[in-house]
């Protein structure tokens, strides 16, 4: 289970990628481009927190934890050292 929650995490990123990118270029209306882009974000999200469930708990929060302030604070920390 945990591992096809990691490929619903990783492939939850396809859509994001599939908008900028592969969208513009296919045959469709502008009207049915407009819609699919909220559909695609919604179709990522479901998959990503699906994903999450499936992995688990520990998954979760360390997921949390890289968006915490001091994380963030330390990571650009590291980054200005290595500069």
């Amino acid at each position: 289970m945990q591992r096809l929650g990691l490929i619903l995490i990783v492939l939850s990123f396809l859509p994001w990628v599939a908008i900028p990118f592969v969208l513009p270029f296919l045959p469709l209306s502008v009207a049915q481009k407009a819609a699919s882009i909220p559909v695609l974000l919604v179709i990522a999200e479901i998959m990503f927190w699906l994903g999450v469930l499936l992995v688990g708990k520990q998954a979760a929060q360390r997921y949390r934890q890289y968006f915490t302030l001091g994380f963030v604070k330390k990571q650009v920390r590291k980054f200005r050292r290595k500069r």
